[in-house]
């Protein structure tokens, strides 16, 4: 039996990803891509962490670099204090609402296309393939939309329906996703900057600021990143404002807990999302009296992109390399074309939609709809490190009304494929059709008013 994970192994693991950091920060400014793509070290230190792993280097060598068997859960566990965080201190949280039905109109739309465009393509290729169930039609979204959990739940309904293969099809689209999330992902983003899409500006090799190439910040454009609030004497002020996020996360467990035993399905709600709608009520009504002095903005900002450090080096250090190789064909040809699409929907949506940061949207949006959640905030984060929009809310906010007919999808959806593939069809045109209307009617209508004022 193997040990059970302790606090001492969270501290080991936390000193490798700081060797990893480290590592990454001294290799950076010797790698010329890394600066002409906006490679962060987070990202550079998980790929650094995956080659020195036991899926790389491990194949070779007997010594090669593990964690724990905790890591795993460090997303989990990052993304709570992320989401508890972004309105706490701040004042501009007027659109969140409006973001996130725009944002859950966006992906359902894209949710429902690669359904649509999964099931045409196997029903295409089964004239050429005798063999080939049209039921794995269902499999891309069960990967690209909701990763490996959403591919083990699918695959996991269709092996109790009789065809075993399933699960392991989905999750080879899953990782497919989390390549393209990433590899692709960060081309979406480089181009976008360059283009002059994002808040994040492009600059010339010749004329790309030194800070860019080394990371640091030469000593006068050096600045404080937050204001003490406490007196040291009395508390430390940064233990005042972990304080704050804490309680934060200890009022959104509650009301999980509570939900549950009136909703038992409110389970598959992560604690994350719940404290990003508590975190968004708790800051919002702080904002409005007199105890928001309290907050400092500054300090809940350093928290919070410590945080999404460490989640960007565990998901790309802990990718998964083993891909299953049958169902070759249909999943070279699906997965080019929903990825294609994919990213010409959140593209040509989110411009019409969205009144401001739209690309930021759009990169978070194809990452999450191709890869997962965490790899969506990635691309967000290189874009806008220090949460200036409210892209990483809006689109995590989604996410979580997204359960809503994904899971639908995972268990009804995978048992009504096996018998009326072209029923879910159907039902699919119909809601991908209304969610296109509402969005454009809504959100396009009022982006467009916007522009024109």
């Amino acid at each position: 039996m193997a040990d059970a994970f302790t606090l001492t192994d969270f501290l080991i693991d936390i000193s490798k990803v700081s060797f990893l950091c480290m590592l990454a920060f001294l290799i950076r400014p010797h790698l010329k891509f890394a600066h002409k793509f906006y490679f962060n070290i987070g990202l550079i230190a998980g790929v650094i962490g995956l080659l020195l792993g036991e899926q790389v280097l491990g194949r070779f060598s007997p010594v090669c670099l593990t964690f724990s068997s905790g890591f795993s859960q460090w997303s989990n566990f990052l993304l709570v204090i992320i989401f508890a965080s972004p309105f706490l201190g701040s004042a501009g949280a007027g659109s969140f609402g409006r973001d996130i039905l725009c944002t859950t109109c966006l992906t359902g739309s894209i949710f429902m296309m690669q359904v649509i465009v999964g099931i045409l393509i196997a029903v295409g290729l089964s004239f050429f393939m005798k063999d080939l169930p049209i039921a794995v039609g269902l499999l891309p979204v069960s990967g690209f939309y909701g990763g490996q959990s959403s591919a083990a739940i699918m695959g996991g309904v269709f092996a109790t329906e009789g065809w075993e293969d399933a699960l392991a099809i989905g999750i080879v689209y899953a990782t497919i996703g989390m390549y393209v999330a990433l590899v692709c992902g960060m081309w979406f983003v480089n181009w976008g900057i360059r283009k002059g899409y994002s808040i994040r500006k492009a600059h010339n090799e010749n004329d790309r600021i030194q800070s860019e190439i080394t990371g640091l910040l030469a000593p006068e454009e050096r600045k404080p990143i937050a204001r003490a609030i406490t007196n040291s004497g009395v508390m430390s002020p940064l233990a005042f404002q972990i304080m704050i996020i804490g309680l934060v996360i200890g009022i959104s467990n509650i009301f999980r807990e509570a939900m549950m035993a009136v909703m038992p399905f409110w389970e598959k709600i992560p604690l994350h999302t719940n404290c990003l709608v508590l975190g968004a009520v708790i800051g919002i009504g702080l904002g409005k009296t007199k105890y928001n002095q309290y907050v400092d903005r500054g300090t809940i900002r350093m928290i919070s992109g410590l945080c999404r450090e460490f989640v960007v080096v565990q998901a790309v250090a802990t990718l998964r390399l083993s891909v299953f190789a049958d169902f070759f064909v249909p999943i070279l040809i699906s997965s080019v074309v929903i990825c294609a699409l994919t990213a010409f929907m959140a593209i040509f949506l989110s411009k019409r939609w969205y009144t401001e940061n739209w690309f930021e949207f759009a990169s978070g949006i194809f990452g999450q709809c191709t890869g997962s959640l965490t790899t969506g905030l990635v691309l967000i984060n290189i874009m806008d490190p220090e949460g200036d929009t409210l892209a990483a809310e809006g689109v995590s906010g989604s996410s979580t009304i997204g359960s809503f007919w994904q899971q639908p999808y995972n268990t009804i959806g995978a048992i009504a494929m096996m018998s009326a593939p072209f029923a879910v069809l159907g039902v699919t045109g119909v809601i991908f059709v209304v969610l296109l209307a509402a969005g454009f009617l809504i959100f396009g209508r009022h982006a467009a008013k916007q522009r024109a004022a």
